[in-house]
């Protein structure tokens, strides 16, 4: 899976409703577990560049768009915890076990 169809994904997820990003994580990494995590951590600080270069609210970032940068920060601090090359399989395997927090969310 490429960063762009994860852009997409996730653009649609955020973009779902006000809970749609709950899961996106979780679920991406679900449906895609040999995507390297990293590629998805780029595609959520894509989704939130474009919405905000997209929809700008008073000259403000979106709550979109900061909840994707929100994530991005979460999930790339689980990266730096379990290694770079880690998968998106083998990172929801270490959620399960060591921090639930994208399990729970």
């Amino acid at each position: 899976m490429t960063e762009e169809d994860l852009l997409i994904l996730v653009l649609e997820a955020l973009h779902s409703g006000p809970d749609g990003f709950r899961s996106v994580v979780r679920d991406l990494a679900a449906s895609h577990p040999a995507t390297p995590a990293r590629r998805l951590e780029a595609a959520l600080q894509s989704a939130a560049r474009e919405m905000d270069a997209t929809i700008r609210r008073d000259g403000s970032p979106t709550n979109e768009a900061r909840t994707a940068r929100r994530l991005a920060v979460l999930l790339g601090m689980d990266i730096d915890r379990t290694g770079d090359n880690v998968t998106l399989g083998e990172l929801m395997e270490w959620w399960k076990g060591t921090d639930d927090f994208f399990m729970r969310l």
